[in-house]
């Protein structure tokens, strides 16, 4: 993804100098990105290198940035149920915050993701996130099935980590009608690219 003319386009159009796509594993490795350092897999990124974006690509699983406004320095994950449930944005604020980020300043943006609206989900799966601390909150129960929903628990992490500015975009990738790229939806290939960079 992004190889050739695209990225050169990509790059051009953000007046960027490089960027960063990994190898996605649906886990909770957060890579910190200086000195020309390219990591190869991983599910998140802390950028303090300038004019590099840091990609990660879903298509029904929430994206995560977390930066502080005043400080130079971003953050975006990855946050599958997988990387949800270990935690993965718990991981960038506390590598964030021993760089010297104070979490009172910290904000978080939730992209678009799959909603509660749409995710079903199993009784196994539920209890996976019950024994990793969650609150039952991020459970919805519908015509006797159970729906996960992702952004609150991703909410549950950031507040449990001291974060409170949070801005939600929330929008479903399955059945927004704004032409995102669902998983569940059927396509299979197809991914959002969500970026952050520090200029």
């Amino acid at each position: 993804m992004l190889q050739g003319e695209e990225r050169f386009r990509f790059l051009n159009t953000f007046k960027l100098n490089d960027l960063v796509i990994m190898r996605q594993e649906h886990k909770d490795e957060v890579h910190i990105i200086k000195d020309g350092f390219r990591p190869t897999s991983g599910d998140g990124f802390i950028l303090l290198e300038k004019n590099v974006a840091g990609i990660v690509k879903t298509a029904d699983c929430l994206p995560v940035v977390v930066c502080e406004p005043d400080y130079p320095i971003a953050s975006i994950v990855h946050a599958g149920w997988r990387g949800t449930a270990k935690k993965i944005v718990a991981n960038a604020i506390r590598k964030m915050a021993h760089l010297g980020v104070r979490r009172d300043r910290m904000l978080a943006i939730l992209g678009p993701s799959i909603g509660s609206c749409c995710y079903e989900v199993k009784e196994d799966l539920c209890n996976v996130f019950m024994e990793a601390g969650f609150s039952g909150r991020i459970f919805k129960y519908k015509n006797n099935s159970v729906f996960l929903d992702i952004r609150q628990a991703n909410i549950e992490i950031l507040k449990g980590e001291g974060i409170e500015n949070i801005f939600d975009i929330n929008i479903c990738t399955l059945c927004s009608t704004m032409g995102f790229h669902s998983y569940r939806g059927g396509e299979k290939e197809k991914r959002q690219i969500n970026f952050v960079s520090l200029m």
